[in-house]
């Protein structure tokens, strides 16, 4: 036999083995954290995950480890924050877990508020939908799209790119919400700075309406006010879609993905629960939670339904959160005035 084949033959051999070496270390280690939470018996998770998700993924944490009592802290990306800052400053260790949007967490992993925990499930998830080092991994995420009103824009006429929008026919009838600096930085990274803010100036010039809140954006353009809404979160457009209101969506690829991180808290007080509570979060079972409600799960596999599977898509880039000061002034000077 060749060399070549029979390490082919070798590997097919002890490709399985290894399989199920990993499977069995796997077990052992859910097992040692079964046991470890039994004897902690609570959770305390912080979020800025909407209250109908927070609630649903606790209550079923619960059910499938009744022996476990889960508390929740539901507030602003900011407020939680602060929060995590001032019990640092006391020493007060409270929350085991924290979920927050991307540019949050990656503040919290430079200041020591999150460790570095390697779920065997996080494995699945693609490259930029967790951190190389364990300290998070993707909770759920909201793709970017462009709404409009299906009664006020042809088919036809609609947008093919970033670029088209800068075309005369769309001056005075399009709407932005005023805090979309994320996206905003997003851009200038993927176009290039210089080009990149080329093009937001000559956006800025197209008599953008800016409103205060991304859904209430979307809902006012279902009801006429507004002709295109150049950044909507996915689900919000698909829900109104499917709820008969005149509204549909169109991506520009790659389409630039906001993510939002789940993390074990430096010093958590229940660190075995907080470990077995991520476990679950990511895993299929507790990925499902989002999906059946109609939110995007980074899970290969696991997409609500009308969801676009064949975008290229682009994970927000945390390392960015360290220029939004910056990037928040440079948004705001040009669109909000």
């Amino acid at each position: 036999m060749f060399p070549s084949m029979a390490m082919a033959v070798l590997l097919s051999f002890l490709s399985p083995l290894c399989q199920s070496a990993h499977g069995a270390e796997a077990d052992a280690q859910q097992r040692l954290l079964i046991e470890g939470a039994k004897k902690e018996g609570r959770l305390v998770f912080y979020t800025s995950v909407e209250t109908e998700f927070a609630r649903s993924l606790s209550i079923a944490f619960e059910a499938k480890y009744p022996f476990i009592k889960t508390d929740i802290f539901r507030s602003t990306h900011e407020k939680i924050l602060s929060r995590m800052n001032v019990e640092r400053k006391t020493g007060t260790y409270t929350a085991d877990t924290v979920s927050v949007g991307e540019f949050e967490t990656y503040h919290m992993q430079k200041m020591g508020f999150i460790a570095p925990y390697k779920s065997p499930f996080a494995a699945a998830y693609p490259e930029g939908f967790k951190e190389p080092n364990g300290y998070w991994t993707d909770l759920y995420d909201n793709l970017i799209v462009t709404a409009y009103n299906t009664q006020r824009v042809k088919r036809e006429e609609l947008p093919k790119g970033y670029a088209d929008l800068l075309h005369p026919r769309w001056r005075g009838r399009m709407v932005l919400d005023q805090n979309e600096d994320r996206w905003f930085a997003n851009m200038l990274y993927l176009m290039g700075e210089q080009r990149g803010m080329e093009f937001m100036q000559m956006l800025a010039k197209q008599e953008i309406a800016i409103r205060s809140g991304r859904s209430l954006a979307t809902q006012l353009l279902g009801a006429g006010e507004y002709d295109l809404q150049i950044i909507a979160y996915w689900y919000r457009p698909h829900l109104m879609k499917k709820q008969g209101a005149p509204v549909d969506w169109i991506a520009f690829e790659p389409a630039i993905v906001a993510t939002h991180p789940i993390s074990v808290v430096n010093r958590a007080p229940h660190l075995n629960t907080a470990k077995l509570f991520i476990d679950f979060a990511i895993s299929d079972e507790g990925q499902r939670i989002f999906v059946q409600r109609g939110r995007e799960s980074a899970k290969p596999g696991l997409k609500p339904d009308g969801y676009p599977g064949h975008l290229k898509v682009f994970p927000s880039r945390v390392q960015l959160a360290e220029k939004l000061e910056d990037y928040s002034r440079r948004y705001r000077e040009l669109f909000v005035r």
